[in-house]
């Protein structure tokens, strides 16, 4: 698979986030992911001969790597924003503090709170960066002052928590239920700290007041404008200049699922630089987020941002699935998404682009597109069960930056129906309990 390895040109070559959590839905999100692709030509060669094709590209999106910390510079809260393609709106995905940098899939556990703790900004950023697979453009750890002037101009927040809050530091309390946060009040729920829980028991808090401050955008405020293509994006230098463009359209949120990293785990994959950072009752907060969501939701919303750090194919994946589609089988589109993102981790491929098309509808048999098509061979020996009877073809037009595109058929939903029987049938015997630990544990290796 030499040729399709040296296809990839994407400068960004990040660390990929892993994982061991479940699967929420993507939602609103496939919005970006499946906006058309801009069109340009480019030639290459095929068997000595130049062939010219039509290339397309995946739209640039600006990011934002935005921390919250307390007034004792405690990391509290995580977003990664990420602007629409005409550069207004976009969205927010909530990340918890203490996710390990490689989400639970390492030999060592690197928690984002404590690596800033202990070696500051860059060092936070490179394990976002490998968290999350994307490269950011801008970064910011923000204060309660600094948070609150960013959200000023959204007035008062009403906010609806979901448990009652406090802060072990100043004794503020917020009640269950809906209220009304001032901007300062909001950034002191954002970073309030109860010392005598775990740390992830306030991520539904937090992830509240993010909420409130999507809620309050509405369809925007300010007045910047869209732009007509991606490429007349001026180069966004500040995180201000970020939220401004963020706050110029609807805002969405999402926050990634996780796991709580266990105690023996901690034990022999925290080093102890990290363990002594906040002190011994801090350590068992350390979360895992789940790598193929991750994958999932950041090949929708930001595919043109996607590093490809393992030495092999980059794939696109593309499911026209309907809700109805997948009635018998008990699962969502993002389910099945997931399951697909799942295998193709587990071949050492990257995943660099996910689209969620559910008006499209879906193939019989699911379609391999190669970019070259020296490769077809190889792609046929290595993936053409992958998932289920397949077709593998030269791609009509190619995607910069991707060597294989998969569409989803009716065939894979036939396969996992069929592998769904099967463990049902083996439920008793080793077999199913391997076959169940592929999904979050095995993927990705």
């Amino acid at each position: 698979m030499t040729a399709i390895r040296s296809r990839r040109t994407r400068s960004t070559v990040l660390a990929l986030a892993a994982a061991v959590a479940s699967l929420g839905a993507v939602g609103a999100f496939g919005v970006i992911g499946a906006r058309t692709l801009a069109d340009s030509t480019a030639g290459r060669l095929a068997d000595g001969q130049k062939v010219t094709t039509p290339v397309r590209r995946l739209p640039f999106t600006p990011t934002a790597l935005i921390g919250i910390a307390d007034e004792d510079g405690r990391l509290t809260s995580v977003a990664v924003g990420v602007l629409e393609p005409d550069g207004v709106g976009g969205v927010l995905i909530l990340l918890a503090s203490s996710a390990d940098a490689s989400s639970g899939n390492n030999t060592v556990l690197v928690p984002l709170d404590a690596e800033l703790e202990l070696n500051g900004p860059e060092a936070f950023r490179e394990a976002a960066e490998r968290l999350t697979g994307l490269s950011f453009d801008v970064i910011e750890i923000l204060d309660q002052r600094r948070f609150a002037q960013v959200v000023l101009p959204l007035g008062d927040l009403p906010t609806v928590m979901p448990f009652p809050l406090s802060d072990s530091s100043t004794g503020e309390r917020w009640e269950a239920g809906e209220q009304v946060l001032s901007s300062a009040s909001a950034a002191r729920a954002l970073t309030a700290r109860d010392d005598s829980i775990a740390d992830w028991y306030l991520v539904p808090s937090r992830i509240a007041v993010w909420e409130a401050v999507a809620d309050r955008v509405g369809a925007g405020v300010g007045s910047v404008a869209p732009v007509a293509s991606d490429q007349d994006l001026p180069s966004i230098t500040t995180l201000d200049e970020f939220f401004n463009r963020l706050f110029a359209a609807p805002l969405e949120t999402r926050a990634l699922s996780f796991v709580v990293i266990d105690d023996a785990r901690l034990d022999e994959q925290l080093s102890d630089d990290l363990a002594n950072v906040f002190g011994t009752t801090d350590v068992d907060a350390v979360v895992a987020h789940n790598r193929s969501e991750t994958l999932m939701v950041f090949g929708t919303i930001a595919p043109g941002r996607l590093g490809a750090p393992i030495d092999g194919p980059t794939f696109r994946v593309v499911s026209g699935y309907g809700d109805v589609d997948l009635d018998l089988l008990g699962k969502s589109r993002s389910d099945v998404l997931k399951l697909a993102v799942d295998r193709l981790s587990f071949m050492r491929t990257n995943v660099v682009s996910v689209a969620d098309l559910p008006g499209a509808g879906a193939p019989e048999i699911t379609q391999f597109r190669v970019a070259d098509p020296l490769n077809i061979d190889d792609v046929r020996a290595v993936y053409g069960d992958l998932f289920g009877p397949s077709e593998i073809s030269s791609a009509r037009v190619t995607i910069e930056g991707v060597d294989i595109e998969l569409e989803l058929g009716r065939s894979f939903i036939e396969t996992l129906r069929a592998e769904t029987v099967d463990v049902v049938a083996g439920s008793g015997d080793d077999a199913s309990t391997e076959a169940g630990n592929i999904d979050d544990n095995d993927a990705g290796g």
